[in-house]
Parts: C-alpha cells; structure tokens; sequence
C-alpha cells in the first residue's frame, strides 16, 4: 500500500497509541521501541521510519494530546474577545484536553519519571512554555489595549494562571481529591479566569 498523507497519518496514531499501552504498563524508561513495535502489530524498523527515537515518539504523543493543538486552532476573531470572555473560553477547553483519557495516561507516564530525576522534565516544559508563549502574547495585547493594568507582568500572571489550572488537574486526576472532582470545567474557569481579572483588570 502507497503512503499517502492519510495512511501516514494513520500509522503515525497507531503507533502513538500503542507507545501509550506500553509506557503505561512498563514506565517510559524500561519501555523500548521493539514492544511498542509488538504492541502495535508492526515491525521495529517501521517505527524507525517515523520517529527517529523513543524521545521522538514521546514528543509527538504530547504533541498530539496536549493543548498545544487547541492553541493552533484559535482564530485571529477569538483573539479579539475581552479577557473575561477569552480566558475562561481557554482555560475550559484545556481543562477538557488535559482531563482527557489520553493525557490523563501522559501525565501518569511522565509524573513518576521525572520524580526520579529522568531527563523527561525539558520534554515537558517546552509544551508548557509554549502554551504560556501564546496566552502572555494575548495579555500584551489586552494592556496595550487598555484593558489590563499597564504595570502587570505578563508573563508572570500567565504563570500563575498555568499554575492553578494545573493544580486542579492534579488534584482531580492523580490525587482523587474529592473536595475538587464535584466541579465542572467551566466552573473552574470562570473561578480562575475570574479572580485573577479582579486583580489584573484596568481600573
């Protein structure tokens, strides 16, 4: 069968999700490419063929649970929204992403690597930093536009937006808190979202 776009597509989720199973069950560092390769019902060296290493593999699996992807898909009119209605748009749809099945598994694969000191953590933080990228260029935006506090600092509120969503999901996802699994996705948001404009919001 020729490799078109979509049968690379195709092989290219197969593979994703088979290296998911299998850094599940076994940890990322004792994983190898040859049992996701048998996970997968394919060959090593087609997996070769993909991704040039396990690293590579991992990168593209966040690459393609993360909200990374979300952030792509926001259009120049949503940019345009205020902030008490584009940050808790934001923040709702990353909670539904990073809740989600497939990074729910992420997160239990990569939290106890990078407990023990494995070299994961930068994998990690390149997606979160480019997430915070995009939402400090946005607050820029809005206090140039007056409608955030010109002595704000951007990135550091972005920081700590990052922080309380994060909070939540680990609270909710790993440590079963149930003081915090009751609420729903908008409802956090529009808490977070909500309480940080209070502060940030020009006067």
């Amino acid at each position: 069968m020729p490799r078109t776009p979509r049968v690379i597509e195709d092989r290219r989720e197969q593979i994703i999700d088979a290296a998911m199973r299998v850094f599940a069950q076994k940890g990322f560092a004792r994983a190898t490419n040859r049992d996701v390769a048998r996970e997968a019902g394919i060959t090593t060296g087609l997996i070769y063929y993909y991704f040039e290493s396990k690293e590579a593999l991992l990168k593209a699996a966040l690459e393609a649970y993360s909200p990374v992807q979300m952030l792509m898909q926001i259009t120049p009119e949503m940019l345009e929204q205020p902030p008490e209605s584009f940050l808790p748009l934001v923040i709702t749809r990353v909670l539904d992403i990073v809740e989600g099945e497939q990074f729910v598994s992420l997160i239990r694969v990569m939290l106890p690597e990078m407990l023990h000191g494995s070299d994961m953590s930068p994998v990690a933080l390149s997606f979160l930093a480019r997430v915070i990228g995009f939402l400090v260029n946005y607050m820029q935006m809005q206090v140039a536009r007056g409608n955030l506090r010109a002595d704000i600092d951007p990135e550091l509120v972005c920081q700590l937006l990052a922080g309380s969503t994060i909070g939540f999901v680990l609270r909710r996802q790993i440590m079963g808190d149930p003081s915090v699994l009751h609420y729903t996705h908008e409802e956090i948001a529009q808490t977070i979202a909500g309480t940080m404009l209070e502060g940030i919001r020009a006067r």
